[in-house]
């Protein structure tokens, strides 16, 4: 069984942040735009801030010109953050002069428009945004995602890894890594047939997806029933909560296993952290929580293992 690609969002089901202290500018944008696409709007950077961390917008509008943080500060600070760095920022200015454009553009803005706002240009190029962010979104999951299992994939942990690691250590924040195993999977294929066992495969991906809960936390899959649960921001503690509310996740799914003393579906997970100035590397964690992720099947499997 192949996961189905998904080809591609519509607009209504994009969701545009707008930024403006303002509240008549926040309502006006709104109402351009509210036939087209979802929208959010707040009054400032740092409750733009907050929202982009747990929603991850397909686009943001902002004012330039705001109290405490400027849209510019505010793009500027989602380019240095790798979980928000590919969200668009559309300025809204009251100015056209060419020196406050070039600094649109310096900041890392993809389009602008000035005010009084051009309700048909306005609604133009927000629509040509979303579209570009649709189309980016798709190829991207083309390249990083598992075909089968819709999982991250391997291609994905060489090119990405990096920055999650920089932007834990810049931000001096535990990474939590885990390695999940499905435990007898070669006698479950052996039993039900390989396209049963992608079947198992694909339920399982989605099981451990929902028990993350956060939008920053990934699933890669690095084997044949072998995945890597990456968790930024997080200590060990709170990592073994998540741990074993996938074990909990996958046990639920009640996937028949004559094969397995359990008589079901479980899975084995390592545990490891990545300490800023005290892990040797990311591959290092990796290779620890191997060792745990070990220990847990040689003690009877369906359990987290992460000392």
């Amino acid at each position: 069984m192949i996961l189905k690609q998904d080809t591609g969002r519509s607009l209504n089901a994009c969701t545009v942040l707008i930024v403006d202290d303002q509240p008549t500018s926040r309502l006006i944008m709104t109402s351009l735009l509210e036939d087209i696409t979802q929208c959010h709007a707040v009054a400032g950077a740092s409750e733009a801030l907050d929202y982009c961390a747990a929603q991850l917008p397909d686009l943001v509008i902002s004012d330039v010109s705001m109290p405490e943080m400027s849209g510019r500060q505010l793009c500027e600070a989602l380019r240095s953050n790798q979980p928000t760095a590919n969200i668009p920022v559309m300025f809204v200015t009251g100015s056209d002069s060419d020196e406050e454009q070039e600094k649109c553009w310096e900041a890392g803005g993809v389009d602008f428009v000035t005010k009084p706002i051009n309700a048909t240009t306005f609604r133009n190029r927000v629509k040509t945004q979303l579209n570009h962010k649709i189309k980016a979104d798709l190829l991207e999951q083309l390249i990083y995602t598992d075909r089968l299992t819709g999982a991250f994939n391997r291609h994905y942990l060489e090119e990405r890894l990096p920055f999650i690691v920089k932007d834990c250590e810049r931000e001096s924040q535990p990474l939590s890594m885990a390695l999940l195993d499905i435990d007898f999977f070669k006698q479950y294929n052996d039993e039900y047939g390989h396209l049963t066992g992608d079947e198992c495969l694909c339920r399982l991906t989605r099981a451990v997806n929902e028990a993350l809960l956060r939008p920053m936390d990934r699933v890669v899959r690095v084997g044949g029933e072998e995945f890597l649960l990456l968790m930024p921001n997080t200590a060990l503690n709170g990592a073994e909560i998540v741990c074993n509310r996938v074990i909990e996740a996958v046990r639920r799914l009640h996937i028949p296993h004559i094969g397995s003393p359990y008589k079901e579906i479980t899975v084995s997970i390592g545990l490891a952290l990545y300490q800023t100035g005290v892990s040797e590397s990311a591959t290092a964690v990796i290779a620890e929580a191997d060792k745990h992720l070990y220990k847990a099947k040689s003690a009877g499997r369906n359990q987290l293992v992460f000392e």
